[in-house]
């Protein structure tokens, strides 16, 4: 399959979807398609599942109920898409005694996606290559985040999944992942994002509104 074969069918559908925590039923009939080449993002107030929901995609739980189509083709389940995802979530998810540089590199031992650049070039690209080697217990937040998001440069994914991937970053960082962001778009990946921060993007823009689903 070519490259541009490969993004043209990556679509992501959404099928009857339900998401429960614990007893409390979150999202009930979820229906939607993120068409390759958009950025979806998940409205609704605190609580209304837009975290659960990524988590599901991620493959991090289970839909209660539904069907998941990747490519025109029904997941079994939702961790099918882990080697085309690229998931950042709430916490940075990094080792504290581990430097940037490790970090990254057990990323890539443990994942099943492809990479596309060096951990280096990938640092680079967040400005976090001057911090490479120092234990991610010594940085600061906003400096952990641009680790953590450096995983959208390294690896080579049509789908990202990202929870409020700006939190803790300053003014001088913040284009550095919308620029990431538009370049995904523009070849044809996609993004289903929930943030509380105004997003300034040129990419095709979709609202997923989460308390239609309740």
């Amino acid at each position: 399959m070519s490259a541009a074969s490969g993004a043209a069918d990556a679509r992501l559908e959404a099928r009857g979807i339900a998401l429960d925590r614990g007893p409390l039923r979150l999202i009930s009939a979820l229906e939607f398609c993120l068409e390759p080449g958009t950025l979806m993002r998940l409205d609704g107030p605190n609580g209304c599942g837009k975290t659960t929901l990524i988590r599901a995609l991620a493959g991090l739980v289970e839909p209660a109920d539904g069907t998941l189509y990747w490519r025109g083709k029904a997941l079994a389940h939702s961790r099918e898409l882990a080697a085309e995802t690229v998931y950042i979530g709430h916490l940075p998810g990094l080792s504290p005694e581990l430097d940037a540089h490790e970090n990254l590199e057990f990323a890539v031992a443990i994942a099943r996606t492809p990479t596309r650049v060096d951990i280096d070039t990938a640092l680079e690209r967040l400005s976090a290559r001057r911090f490479a080697h120092r234990p991610v217990r010594q940085l600061s937040a906003g400096q952990r985040q641009r680790v953590a998001l450096a995983r959208l440069a390294l690896f080579e994914a049509r789908l990202w999944l990202l929870d409020e991937p700006f939190t803790a970053l300053d003014r001088h960082s913040r284009p550095l992942v919308t620029d990431l962001i538009e370049q995904h778009l523009a070849a044809g990946g996609s993004v289903l994002l929930a943030t509380h921060q105004a997003l300034d993007c040129r990419g095709r823009l979709t609202t997923l509104d989460l308390t239609t689903y309740r």
